[in-house]
């Protein structure tokens, strides 16, 4: 391969990096009158988290994010890179291995391993 054809395939390759790591947006976190937000991904799980001797042990049905983002609250979760998510709401067993787009609260969870979960789902 020519010098021209191996630098305009670097190029190329550098700006398709960087289009996916602009992907992983900044999301602010706030309190629970949070305004909801659209995600997409598949549901996974029950994911299992926490430890049964501290008392925080739960099993959880996650949303595994099509794409990464960042969440900042000024809570102890702080500023985090998530790709996937906890789905705190009932029947989320039904939607195990489709691929969805829900709207929904991000809030920290403080007493559950410190982590960003999700509240309020609505499957669209």
């Amino acid at each position: 391969m020519s010098k021209f054809c191996n630098a305009t395939l670097a190029g190329f390759l550098l700006a398709a990096s960087l289009s996916g790591q602009a992907a992983g947006q900044l999301v602010r976190v706030g309190g629970d009158s949070a305004a909801p937000i659209t995600l997409r991904g598949t549901v996974i799980g029950p994911v299992a988290s926490g430890s049964k001797a501290e008392g925080t042990f739960s099993e959880t049905y996650h949303l595994k994010l099509s794409q990464p983002i960042r969440l900042d609250g000024s809570a102890a979760c702080g500023l985090r890179k998530v790709s996937s998510l906890a789905l705190s709401q009932d029947g989320m067993d039904r939607l195990k291995g489709r691929a969805v787009t829900v709207q929904a609260r991000v809030f920290c969870q403080e007493d559950r391993g410190v982590a960003y979960r999700l509240a309020d789902i609505t499957v669209l």
